[in-house]
């Protein structure tokens, strides 16, 4: 498998988790307490919300951070 189908799969699936956890992360408490309580990992919205936005942080160094090597392994 080439470099290229190694990022594009990846940048694919970065996407696709980014889409899903802003689309479970809700600016209201209770809808974010809806969306996660068939999951039971959290003991508060609050602890939920601030681990998600730190995910949801991560995700998106982890995406441009691909892209940028992506970016620069094509001049080599």
């Amino acid at each position: 498998m080439s470099n290229v189908n190694i990022f594009s799969i990846l940048s694919i699936i970065l996407n696709f988790s980014l889409v899903l956890i802003i689309l479970v992360r809700s600016p209201n408490e209770q809808s974010l307490q809806e969306n996660l309580d068939p999951f039971k990992l959290f003991e508060s919205s609050s602890r939920a919300e601030k681990s998600i936005d730190k995910l949801i942080q991560i995700l998106t160094i982890l995406y441009f951070f691909l892209a940028l090597v992506y970016t620069i392994q094509r001049y080599f």
